[in-house]
């Protein structure tokens, strides 16, 4: 009888242990993924303040080439709607670009945001050229990259808009390559 109740006891620790555990896995992985939805560098859209610039930047890779595609286009009045603005807005900075200002001045998080944008960009038509590798190099080192960091996203970043789908992994390549 008493190893019938000290076995009963035993079990019931173990059980409770097991639950206890169980109970703390699952609540690390919903912080984890909590912290990766409220991560500002996973989830970002541009500043109003800074959008203007970021359009320009990838109106200016996309005539790179020497004309601006269908795809190039879409994917430009994309993200300005994402971010505020109407198609007629964006279609007017796609006509009238203005001069490339500096970008150093950028939040950390839109430096991220804007390098990825701009490698998508490169390769949205399914065309890239030197130009706008060159192109791309030279904005990455105006974001504070090295120029190589283009060739690694270019590794990992398809045609797709929904290119983002692991943006930690992104992050993590680009930051290698963060000079500030």
């Amino acid at each position: 009888m008493e190893n019938i109740v000290m076995f009963t006891i035993g079990a019931s620790i173990f059980i409770l242990y097991l639950l206890g555990y169980i109970m703390m896995i699952n609540k690390a992985h919903k912080s984890q993924q909590t912290d990766m939805k409220n991560d500002p560098e996973l989830i970002l859209h541009y500043r109003k303040a800074d959008l203007n610039r970021v359009l320009n930047v990838l109106v200016h890779l996309a005539e790179s080439d020497g004309h601006i595609s269908e795809e190039e286009q879409k994917m430009i009045i994309g993200i300005g709607k994402e971010n505020g603005l109407n198609v007629d807005q964006v279609q007017e900075l796609i006509k009238d670009p203005k001069p490339l200002e500096a970008m150093n001045d950028l939040p950390k998080e839109a430096k991220l945001e804007l390098i990825l944008d701009v490698i998508r960009l490169m390769k949205i038509d399914n065309k890239v050229h030197q130009q706008e590798i060159k192109f791309c190099e030279s904005i990455a080192v105006k974001l504070g990259y090295r120029a190589e960091v283009v060739k690694d996203l270019s590794i990992y970043i398809t045609h797709s808009l929904d290119v983002n789908l692991d943006k930690s992994l992104l992050k993590e390549i680009v930051y290698k390559f963060y000079n500030s």
